[in-house]
């Protein structure tokens, strides 16, 4: 009898185990899928014009125009963005881009500030990377963090600026990556 009870409880612990495996799978199915089908909406929330091409394999090209300067962007498709109001509180820009992946609480944003972008040296280094224009950029970093802090682009305009907001990891280097393609120039008139 204590035989059969063994061979009863391992059958019915194998079979636990085996549903367990095929809910995880069809949960990890469902994500992928999901995420396949991820739309993505793009708020107009400006009176200035905003041109977008979607572009399957490179992504998103973004244009925008502030005060005779052009910036253009090209976000990757899994990146999702939206243009930020200036209210009472946020005066100290002209423009803002939010961009994130898939937290909306972890995000880069993109400011054109109204005044000079600048940093509190302590606790800080910084490295100047190659814009994919040829241009140079600095990513500064805070306190031995590997995560980015800012991104600022002084030899271009020193009142834009993108700033991290608890982009970490993987999602941080991508964010470095597509950044490189931003070009800042003053439109011709």
């Amino acid at each position: 009898m204590k035989k059969n009870k063994k061979i009863i409880i391992g059958i019915l612990i194998v079979l636990i185990i085996a549903i367990g495996i095929i809910v995880a799978y069809k949960v990890i199915e469902n994500s992928v899928i999901n995420r396949a089908k991820l739309n993505f909406t793009v708020k107009e929330i400006s009176s200035n014009p905003v041109e977008t091409i979607d572009n399957e394999t490179e992504g998103k090209n973004y244009y925008k125009e502030i005060d005779n300067i052009k910036i253009e962007l090209n976000i990757p498709n899994e990146w999702n963005y939206e243009e930020i109001p200036q209210n009472e509180e946020s005066n100290f820009y002209k423009y803002a881009l939010k961009l994130y992946k898939n937290n909306e609480s972890q995000y880069a944003m993109l400011y054109f500030y109204n005044e000079p972008f600048g940093v509190c040296g302590t606790g800080r280094t910084s490295q100047n990377i190659i814009l994919n224009n040829g241009k140079e950029a600095t990513i500064g970093y805070y306190d031995g963090n590997k995560n980015w802090a800012d991104i600022s682009f002084y030899d271009t305009n020193r009142n834009i600026a993108f700033m991290n907001y608890g982009l970490i990891n993987e999602d941080a280097d991508e964010a470095i990556q597509f950044i490189k393609t931003i070009n800042i120039a003053e439109k011709n008139i």
